[in-house]
């Protein structure tokens, strides 16, 4: 083996002169040594004439190094070694002086007398029928070529000497019915060869058809060896009808099956795996199966996309499927909360189409939200289920200065985008009144009540969904949102003081517009005592208690109502009577 260390020993003992240009003595060129003998070429030299082969030895190869022979015969281009023996690791290098006054003499590569180490083998893959064997170079400097073999049926077969390349094609191999196994090995000049390397194998794919109601096609295969990282992941490809193969599975570095569903009834597929060294990326490609596919075509997928609220309360849904499957029934599961689900079978149009939509009439998304699935089964018992779809839900109240309204992040596992609008609809028609991002759970619709007193504004939510589906189709929706409808709350007037004898004689609350669907007006003496009840807002208190006047004073009272459209609201004080 040489070590990659030239030597310039005559550098470090000639006296230190002005640079000036120079040319070299080039030593032999060392080919090999075999056992305990040295082979070396000649090198030119036409600066003089030759003095002599220089052969130096050591048992290390860091020296030192002795002048083991001085050979003055330019013809001779080899040296007998004859104290190399006992089996002992030797280093030489050569020289050869020529007399070429004030030249550098240049040393050799050093040579050991071992065997090349060998270039390891990288991989072995199959393209089309042919297979491509590539290792890496050995690290022995006297390795002029490789030698490459491969397992017959007959025992190890070298297949070819090559030199100047790390790769070899074997056009004679037959890797689609069997795993072909390779060697390689390291050859110098003198016919020394490496150890052998450790095997490597092509990748032998085998494949089981699907059946009618089974519609995996099972792929097996043999492991890859021998990678210094080891298998990361098998990657399956498979190309559909004769186009480009893409990526369509992966099994774990330790697998050697697979089941690829995806095969449709009439299909031809054609499927190959690459096995993926787990420290290089390197690949190495199997053989290719192709098999037609006679399948009852299952039901694979239900995209369900938005259920829309209409405004009597019933939601809109959409779906998409394939129309090929042999689907025989479908449901419709319907869920409020976490309460139980309610079933509902769908008929099926015929024949069946992809894109499909129904109007769930029963619903009342009005007054509650929904959670929607769609249910499918094949003739062979397959059932899918879909993604869930919700309902969009609003909510509102009347605040001090406006309408305040807010919702939920709408949720749907196969949204990619989304943004939402707020619609006011009042006296003058319909109003986007916010326009928003994904992130915008909530407005506030500003208003002058004083001017909007009485006037009842609705709003509904409009979603603008972007819904990516399972085969990758892209599509934009709008889904609606149950309405809110808001009326302000009516200004309530309570007087603090009336007199029965005078101008203001009845005491009770005035609204400044509307009647409130609950009213309950109680009056008490100042020992708690109930002196008067009214649940008729036209019906106040006279001062008196059963017909008997009361004396003048400070009596408390209550008051509770309920706004049209509000929130019941109860109010405390106490009103004077003046006699």
């Amino acid at each position: 083996m040489k070590s990659f260390i030239l030597r310039f020993l005559l550098l470090a003992l000639l006296p230190v002169f002005p640079l000036v240009a120079k040319t070299q003595v080039f030593s032999p060129d060392f080919l090999c040594v075999t056992n305990d003998s040295l082979f070396w070429a000649p090198a030119n030299n036409p600066c003089g004439t030759f003095t002599a082969y220089e052969v130096y030895g050591s048992r290390n190869n860091t020296g030192p190094y002795s002048l083991l022979a001085s050979i003055g015969d330019p013809a001779q281009t080899f040296f007998y070694h004859e104290a190399a023996n006992n089996n002992e690791t030797w280093y030489y290098y050569l020289a050869a002086p020529h007399n070429c006054p004030g030249e550098v003499v240049l040393f050799s590569d050093t040579l050991d007398n071992l065997i090349p180490l060998i270039g390891p083998l990288r991989l072995v893959t199959i393209e089309g029928s042919d297979v491509v064997i590539s290792w890496s170079p050995s690290p022995s400097p006297e390795a002029i070529g490789y030698v490459i073999s491969r397992n017959t049926t007959t025992g190890t077969t070298i297949l070819d000497t090559v030199y100047n390349t790390t790769s070899y094609l074997d056009v004679n191999a037959d890797p689609a019915l069997r795993s072909e196994t390779y060697f390689v090995v390291a050859l110098d000049g003198c016919g020394n060869k490496s150890l052998v390397t450790a095997p490597h194998q092509t990748i032998l794919l085998q494949s089981s058809p699907p059946d009618a109601c089974n519609p995996g096609l099972t792929l097996s295969w043999n492991p890859y060896i021998n990678w210094g990282g080891g298998v990361d992941r098998y990657e399956i490809f498979v190309s559909v009808n004769g186009a480009p193969a893409t990526l369509s599975g992966t099994a774990a570095g330790t697998a050697t099956s697979f089941t690829y569903s995806g095969g449709n009834d009439g299909e031809q597929l054609c499927l190959y795996v690459e096995a993926v060294e787990g420290t290089t990326g390197l690949r190495s490609r199997s053989s290719e199966v192709c098999e037609d596919i006679n399948i009852l075509q299952p039901i694979r997928r239900v995209d369900l996309l938005g259920a829309s609220v209409n405004a009597d309360g019933s939601v809109d849904l959409e779906w998409r499927w394939d129309a090929t499957a042999r689907i025989v029934s479908s449901e419709q599961g319907r869920r409020q909360g976490s309460g139980p689900v309610v079933v509902t079978p769908l008929p099926l149009a015929t024949p069946l189409t992809d894109s499909n939509t129904r109007t769930d009439t029963d619903a009342n998304a009005q007054q509650a939200g929904y959670q929607y699935t769609l249910t499918a089964t094949d003739e062979c018992g397959n059932v899918v289920v879909s993604n869930e779809s919700i309902t969009p839900r609003l909510r509102g109240s009347i605040a001090t200065d406006g309408n305040d309204l807010s919702w939920n992040a709408y949720q749907h596992p196969l949204a990619t985008g989304l943004a939402y609008e707020l619609v006011r609809v009042g006296p003058g028609g319909e109003m986007v009144v916010f326009d928003g991002a994904a992130s915008d759970l909530k407005f506030l619709d500003l208003l002058d009540l004083v001017a909007n007193e009485g006037v009842t504004l609705c709003y509904f939510l409009r979603v603008n969904v972007t819904y990516t589906l399972s085969d990758g189709t892209e599509l934009d929706r709008s889904v609606t949102s149950n309405t809110v409808c808001l009326t302000p709350a009516p200004r309530v007037y309570v007087p603090n003081v009336f007199a029965p004898n005078g101008v203001n004689r009845i005491f009770r609350p005035q609204l400044s517009f509307g009647m409130p669907t609950t009213y309950q007006l109680l009056i008490f003496d100042r020992w708690g005592g109930q002196v008067f009840e009214s649940t008729d807002l036209n019906l106040g208190w006279d001062g008196t208690r059963n017909n008997e006047p009361l004396p003048a004073g400070i009596y408390p009272y209550v008051i509770r109502l309920t706004p049209q459209g509000g929130t019941t609201v109860e109010l405390t004080g106490g009103v004077m009577l003046l006699r």
